[in-house]
């Protein structure tokens, strides 16, 4: 029994060693297969391609190649006729107008010493202004239809001009250093969208566009351009895109100071896209105005007015009307700005911040400057406004004085020092010895100004304190070149109804280099 039990288990054992001999083999011949249609199509296709490349081979050997004759080639020499010297005129013109829209342009950091030749012939000593220079000449400012050429009011921004500016009326390689040395501050400092701060970028945009514009840059302007370009396309998509009647931020100081920056941009470069954002501007400033001629915060039609406000108002209507904006009424705007700074002057001379003769000396300093940006140099309020200033402030950096934004002491100076500057002569001379040397003294080793003193119960200062600060100090410096001595919109012009454009005015021609 036992015998046979293990006869049984052998014959299992044969029968599953038989059956795995089995299964290996037909996994051995379905692997062979497989590998056999994975080889095949490939093996076919080198075949096929070899067979080709032969059939090729054969077929161009064999074939003679046609001999084609030499071809005779004549050459002759085209009659150039000259183009009519009115084509040749229209393609320059065609030629130097700039695109509706200026793309982005990337353009290499140049190094610090790029703009020293600015600065290279004067003397590090301040430079003293001429007893007998004579600012009694009156511009009947025109704008010019050329594009990037600076016209009248702007004719001392070129390189040439500065460099006669400063010398003539009392500058030097230091303030023009300090100068430079901010607007490189404030192209590091710039948002990725052109603007400046967090806090207020359309106000501190507009400030900020201002500053290089006044030292003569551009687009095109080698290590500035793409600041300044970045800054206008910020400013014009925000205008552009504003519904409000009131322009951008509401009205008051942020559309005036926008608008300014606007106009003064177009009026400067005459690049296209300004244009319809400058007058959308202006339109706004105009609806804005009161009837008694001045302003207030958001353009209210109430009985408030507010000279701080108006004097930002009446410089961008200045700068549109030099710039030749096309908007109605800039005219009667001005001559109704001029009527109500002459009313809000009290006796005393000063004039008032929300009622006559009560303001301090920002507002009095303002008043008296947009006098005469206006061609009311003479009057006697704007010539009793200077003698006040003369004899009554003097320019102190305090330290030790709590100051907020709205009592920032540059906002004074920023007014003042242009008010000195077109009185003139002695008036200027005792100014600027004292004035420059302080603000120049006060500016930070990486070229920005903070405000004088401590933040109010001290508190931090806020956002927006080192680029206003900046701003006003630097647009301070470039006084010597940011205007003329003397302009003055022509007196038919502004008690005229109709176009500004028909004035006959000067261009000086002056063209950015």
């Amino acid at each position: 029994m036992e015998e046979q039990d293990v006869v049984q288990e052998q014959d299992a054992a044969d029968d599953a060693e038989q059956r795995q001999r089995e299964i290996e083999a037909i996994l051995e011949e379905y692997q062979r297969r497989q590998m056999l249609e994975h080889l095949t199509g490939p093996f076919v296709s080198l075949i096929v391609h070899i067979i080709m490349i032969l059939a090729c081979f054969f077929l161009m050997t064999g074939k003679q190649v046609e001999q084609y004759s030499d071809i005779e080639v004549s050459i002759e020499e085209m009659e150039v006729k000259e183009l009519d010297p009115k084509i040749i005129q229209e393609l320059q013109k065609m030629e130097n107008v700039p695109q509706d829209v200026v793309p982005p342009v990337e353009r290499p950091d140049v190094p610090q010493d790029t703009a020293q030749a600015v600065t290279e012939d004067f003397s590090n000593e301040m430079a003293q202004t001429d007893d007998a220079m004579d600012f009694s000449d009156v511009l009947d400012i025109k704008a010019s239809d050329t594009p990037l050429k600076i016209s009248g009011l702007y004719g001392g921004r070129n390189s040439e001009g500065r460099k006669k500016a400063i010398t003539r009326f009392g500058g030097s390689s230091v303030t023009e250093s300090a100068v430079l040395k901010a607007l490189r501050w404030l192209k590091e400092h710039q948002n990725p969208d052109g603007s400046w701060s967090k806090a207020q970028p359309l106000a501190m945009g507009g400030l900020g566009l201002l500053t290089f514009l006044a030292h003569g840059e551009t687009p095109m302007s080698p290590e500035f351009g793409p600041t300044v370009q970045k800054a206008m396309q910020f400013l014009t998509n925000a205008m552009m895109a504003s519904t409000d009647p009131r322009g951008v931020g509401q009205g008051g100081y942020v559309n005036g100071i926008a608008t300014y920056a606007l106009c003064e941009g177009y009026g400067m470069t005459k690049i296209p896209f300004l244009k319809p954002a400058a007058e959308k501007g202006l339109e706004a400033v105009l609806k804005g105005q009161q009837p008694c001629g001045g302003f207030d915060y958001t353009y209210n039609k109430t009985k408030r007015w507010d000279t701080s406000v108006t004097g930002w108002q009446i410089q961008a209507l200045k700068a549109g009307y030099v710039a030749g904006c096309e908007v109605q009424g800039i005219p009667t705007g001005i001559e109704n700005s001029s009527r109500f700074l002459r009313n809000v002057a009290y006796a005393n001379g000063k004039f008032g911040y929300s009622a006559p003769g009560q303001g301090g000396w920002g507002v009095h300093s303002a008043g008296t400057l947009c006098l005469m940006l206006i061609g009311e140099a003479n009057c006697p309020e704007a010539k009793t406004g200077v003698t006040n200033l003369d004899e009554g402030y003097t320019p102190v950096w305090d330290d030790k004085v709590e100051s907020s934004d709205a009592g920032n002491p540059a906002y004074v100076w920023y007014y003042a020092t242009q008010a000195m500057f077109h009185a003139g002569q002695t008036t200027w001379k005792r100014w600027n010895k004292n004035f420059s040397p302080m603000i120049v003294g006060s500016q930070k080793v990486d070229g920005h100004w903070d405000s004088p003193g401590k933040g109010p119960k001290g508190a931090a200062k806020s956002d927006i304190d080192p680029y206003y600060t900046t701003c006003l100090c630097c647009l301070s410096l470039q006084v010597y070149y940011r205007y003329l001595p003397t302009y003055k919109m022509p007196e038919a012009v502004a008690k005229s109804a109709g176009s500004v454009f028909d004035a006959k005015d000067e261009d000086l021609g002056l063209e950015i280099e």
